[in-house]
């Protein structure tokens, strides 16, 4: 998919329905979380950025470590919603690839269910320049685990393999690698499962970027062949997922 294509998606997928997503969207497991603890150095008084945002539940947990968290988001919407649940919190409209602060600003830089919207190489530059040498990037994602069958079978009912602007299970370590910015990347992957009647896992597909972006009676037709093919499972049902973990520090200038 095309640059051009994945902002409009993203413009598009993510301009309304921020509470929704929030409320739908999955937790990180706790292992995952305690990962990035250690492996960025997220404790007391470590300035952190989080970086595309969005509601601010990665920001939850740095605000929680006390860290001194700033965070930037593109989207007027999720920036809404960021404030009305953390106000204290600085919050800034802007970009990856145009981030609005000082050059190495940052002991880390967490992105969480976002770096696949960037354009990777200039996004891993400008987050380079806002990190102090030495300081950590994190990206974090959850995806449901398609290697059983029902899983790969609900996902192809609601078109995930089709329209999803990347690869599910990319290794992202090839990007960080490329980018000559930062030491070798480690994966972590941790695998877990949520358990979700079928009315919250119909109202989590209805948050996916190009879901929400479908005109209103298209959205409908798939969320009912997604009711449909959940009535074949047990209510509620456990969903099978994974979260991958991506960490590397920055080299000195």
């Amino acid at each position: 998919m095309r640059r051009m294509e994945l902002s409009e998606l993203a413009r598009k997928g993510f301009g309304s329905g921020a509470d929704t997503y929030h409320r739908a969207r999955p937790e990180y497991p706790r292992v995952a979380l305690d990962h990035l603890h250690a492996a960025l150095g997220l404790g007391p008084g470590a300035r952190v950025l989080d970086l595309a945002a969005g509601t601010g539940r990665m920001s939850r947990h740095l605000v929680a470590w006390d860290c001194d968290v700033t965070a930037v988001e593109p989207s007027d919407a999720m920036r809404a919603e960021f404030t009305e649940g953390l106000p204290g919190v600085p919050l800034l409209a802007g970009t990856a690839e145009e981030i609005p602060a000082d050059d190495g600003a940052f002991d880390a830089v967490v992105v969480a269910q976002a770096f696949h919207w960037f354009d990777g190489p200039v996004a891993l530059r400008e987050i380079a320049r806002v990190l102090r040498p030495g300081g950590a990037l994190g990206l974090i994602w959850n995806e449901r685990d398609e290697s059983l069958p029902e899983a790969a079978r609900l996902s192809e009912v609601a078109g995930w393999t089709r329209n999803m602007p990347y690869d599910v299970g990319r290794d992202f370590r090839a990007d960080l690698d490329a980018s000559g910015l930062y030491a070798p990347a480690e994966r972590r992957t941790t695998s877990w499962s949520d358990t979700l009647t079928h009315d919250q896992m119909t109202l989590r597909f209805s948050t996916l970027s190009y879901v929400n972006a479908m005109p209103a009676e298209e959205r409908d037709a798939l969320l009912v062949r997604v009711r449909a093919e959940l009535a074949r499972h047990p209510d509620p049902l456990d969903v099978p997922y994974l979260t991958d973990t991506f960490t590397a520090r920055r080299l000195p200038s």
